[in-house]
């Protein structure tokens, strides 16, 4: 797919320095951002919408890079795009991940003018445990210390009810936790909680896109549906398609990115 050559691109920017790791993000814009004086006459480009893509790794695994063809595409889509890194599972318990994912969308946000962001059009996109942490940031509010609202969010082969996971089936410790959780830490991690419960329902969550691989053997695609089905029945806006002959990585492969990248960008267009 034909692609200009002028994105600028930040990369390892730190976030913060935490005692297991330095939390960094790459930044892609347009090779012409604004001057970062906050003076809109002298910005070369109006501020665009940002774009905050969340990697997976089953909270195990994972850097950013992994959506670097997604945040070039989406600078040419007119977004300015990036990459959020946290820490995993055996380097910091729950709630660590979400707090740092909600960290790198207020620096992010604080850095409007530098990057050239609009601060009022923010997007989270995620893939598996990375699509957990970007609703988990979607749809618990200020829960975990988020401060920029939220305003559209995208999971794909996504994990969003852990109350019912297969790990807890299995008698196993999902590995956000040390040690074995309980039903109140499985609830608090669970994204479906902040929609299906009657203390934390919320009829204004973001506009909400979540795709599931019809054929995904790593997540069942029922994560995916009673999600949406939440969100539906609580009164907000959710799009839920299970891909046809589709994986848990089909994001990511040459046979179904194309279709998969203009359903994406199309309802980031729209939402935001």
């Amino acid at each position: 797919m034909p692609r200009s050559s002028d994105v600028l691109v930040y990369r390892n920017r730190t976030i913060a320095d935490r005692e297991e790791r330095t939390l960094t993000a790459d930044v892609y814009g347009p090779d012409s951002p604004p001057t970062g004086t906050g003076d809109p006459a002298e910005t070369t480009e109006p501020a665009r919408p940002l774009v905050v893509f969340v990697y997976g790794g089953a909270w195990e695994t994972g850097s950013t890079g992994q959506f670097a063809r997604w945040a070039l595409d989406a600078v040419e889509e007119g977004f300015v795009a990036a990459e959020v890194s946290y820490r995993l599972g055996h380097e910091a318990p729950f709630p660590a991940q979400i707090e740092d994912v909600c960290e790198g969308i207020d620096w992010l946000t604080d850095r409007a003018d530098e990057f050239g962001i609009d601060p009022d059009a923010v997007a989270v996109v995620g893939h598996s445990a990375g699509a957990h942490l970007a609703l988990l940031a979607a749809l618990s509010d200020d829960e975990f210390g988020r401060r920029t609202d939220i305003d559209a969010a995208v999971g794909v082969s996504g994990v969003y009810d852990l109350r019912a996971d297969d790990h807890e089936r299995a008698g196993e410790s999902p590995p956000l936790f040390d040690g074995r959780p309980s039903a109140a830490e499985l609830r608090r991690c669970s994204p479906i909680t902040y929609v299906d419960d009657d203390t934390d329902a919320d009829a204004d969550a973001p506009p909400t896109l979540l795709l599931h691989g019809s054929e995904d053997s790593v997540v069942a695609p029922d994560q995916s549906a009673r999600l949406a089905d939440a969100l539906e029945a609580a009164g907000n806006e959710v799009e839920y398609d299970a891909v046809a002959a589709a994986d848990h990585v089909f994001l990511h492969s040459s046979y179904h990115y194309p279709a998969v990248r203009k359903q994406v960008f199309s309802f980031l267009r729209e939402a935001l």
